[in-house]
């Protein structure tokens, strides 16, 4: 879906040393499609690579950005994927009803150690 829309940025985490665990990607581009606020909502996909294979565990066209942030900014990736990474326990339950058994093991599993990459990486927002 996006490639045919404008490519805003792609970001690769490795919060594992190398053959210990996965790594993900999160690209991002713009929808064309303003928010409610005067914003733009951003489209994301967030790929599990594993052994060789990949596994999209997220992807949207909803995410809007705080109007402070411009869309290619880190602050912006790094508010993204506070969402993304979200863990039960985090935010109230049924934040999670319609997750997959897939994204909730990936919460149990891997959501932590990607946060505290991606806070690594881009500081505390």
């Amino acid at each position: 879906m996006y490639e045919t829309l404008s490519k805003i940025r792609t970001c690769h985490f490795r919060p594992y040393r190398k053959g210990m665990g996965p790594w993900f990607k999160l690209e991002t581009w713009d929808t064309g499609q303003p928010d409610r606020r005067g914003g733009w909502y951003i489209g994301y996909r967030l790929t599990e690579y594993d052994s060789g294979n990949a596994t999209v565990l997220f992807e949207g066209s909803d995410f809007s950005a705080s109007p402070m942030w411009a869309v290619d900014s880190n602050e912006c990736m790094a508010g993204l994927m506070g969402f993304l990474t979200l863990r039960p326990g985090d935010t109230d339950e049924e934040y999670f009803d319609e997750y997959t058994q897939r994204q909730l093991e990936f919460c149990d599993h891997h959501a932590e150690s990607l946060s505290c990459e991606v806070e690594f990486r881009f500081g505390e927002i």
